[in-house]
């Protein structure tokens, strides 16, 4: 939806389990539809304004939509949607039994991951509407367990760069600006600020293309599992020149006693995702655990003063237990919100809570969204609120 002053807002449908077009298309009627409607119905949208959304375009279906856009342009419209921008981070089957690192596959020094993103680059340039330019959200590289030869960065930047030398041509070929915007995540390529910056000054800003097509996907969740402060981290990013392309509006987990409340953790220690850990010690510094099982089995883990745990969990939610004990990040996120409305920085918003699947059922309950419309609707009216207090006061 837009918010005013080119701003754009929607959700991405990476939290709907698909892996064809056709798949999407039932996400679209049954999930995107009905939450349009629910909040047309609330006053949060006009009747006949539409509702945005950023598509996750897994490979196969990034191809499918590039040879011909039309059906999915067709969907789209008959249920009062736009798609601005696009989710291009996983390539395979997100939400198979197990998927772990392979979310990092192929990486940026692969050909693979070049022709999948530009594929879904053009689909969006198909999809995009008339005068808006597009985003596309990737991974930073690989993923640093893997050691130093996969995480090389000259190798890695040379896939970035081709591929904004591929925007540029498709910029040429269609009038339509998209920018290839890279997410940090805990223990990817590039995880932190200072290495964000680092990396684009020095591998990334040498020509017009990259300079115009390629940015940053900034993850809230993200970068507060990182514990880092929002304002802190985007003035560092803006005084670099780096281009917000797109801002991830989501929350994470935050455990604040690990040693007396760690067990608390154990029905969120999943199979499918990811869930790093990131402790905080007495003297400040940082302990990285590569996912929430290998922290939990680590006894040293717990001695951290505080935990902040990968997991994208509802955006309105204040804790996961009612008493504060699995806390979350929300004040992080809302001084994210406090500062685009302050500062601008980036036209795209886009909620992200696609684990809410795997949040044990009777918390969920507990929230009040036994469903994911509901948490959608929640979400869209708290992030509405902060947003419209953080414009008039």
């Amino acid at each position: 939806m837009e918010l005013g002053g080119g701003r754009h807002l929607g959700y991405c449908t990476n939290v709907h389990p698909y892996a064809t077009l056709e798949g999407l298309v039932e996400a679209l009627e049954q999930g995107a539809g009905p939450l349009r409607e629910r909040l047309a119905a609330g006053g949060h949208i006009a009747g006949d304004q539409s509702l945005g959304v950023g598509l996750w375009l897994p490979r196969e279906v990034a191809f499918t939509v590039a040879s011909d856009p039309a059906p999915l342009r067709d969907v789209l419209a008959e249920h009062g949607l736009y798609c601005f921008t696009v989710n291009a981070f996983p390539a395979g089957d997100f939400h198979g039994a197990v998927v772990k690192d392979a979310v990092f596959r192929p990486s940026w020094a692969e050909r693979a991951r070049l022709d999948f993103t530009l594929s879904a680059a053009t689909a969006l340039a198909a999809l995009l509407p008339d005068g808006l330019d597009g985003s596309i959200s990737t991974h930073t590289g690989a993923y640093k367990p893997w050691g130093a030869g996969e995480n090389d960065h000259a190798a890695l930047a040379a896939g970035f760069v081709a591929a904004a030398d591929g925007l540029a041509a498709l910029e040429d070929a269609t009038g339509k600006r998209i920018v290839l915007a890279l997410e940090p995540e805990p223990l990817s390529t590039l995880e932190t600020t200072a290495e964000v910056v680092s990396f684009f000054t020095r591998h990334l800003q040498a020509s017009a293309a990259s300079r115009r097509h390629l940015g940053l996907c900034y993850d809230a969740c993200h970068q507060a599992v990182e514990f880092e402060d929002a304002a802190t981290s985007l003035d560092a990013l803006v005084a670099a020149d780096i281009a917000l392309a797109k801002v991830q509006l989501s929350s994470a987990i935050r455990l604040p006693h690990p040693a007396a409340d760690a067990a608390l953790l154990t029905p969120f220690a999943e199979d499918r995702w990811f869930h790093q850990v990131v402790g905080r010690r007495a003297d400040g510094s940082l302990e990285r655990h590569p996912d929430l099982p290998a922290a939990l089995a680590d006894p040293r883990a717990a001695q951290a003063v505080e935990w902040r745990v990968h997991f994208h969990v509802p955006l309105f939610a204040p804790d996961l237990d009612g008493e504060g004990r699995l806390a979350t990040t929300r004040p992080d996120l809302g001084r994210v919100l406090a500062w685009l409305s302050e500062n601008g920085g980036t036209d795209h918003l886009e909620i992200e809570t696609y684990s809410f699947g795997m949040i044990p059922r009777e918390r969920r309950a507990d929230l009040g969204a036994t469903d994911l419309l509901d948490c959608l609707v929640l979400e869209f009216e708290w992030v509405l609120e902060q947003w419209e207090h953080g414009r008039t006061g």
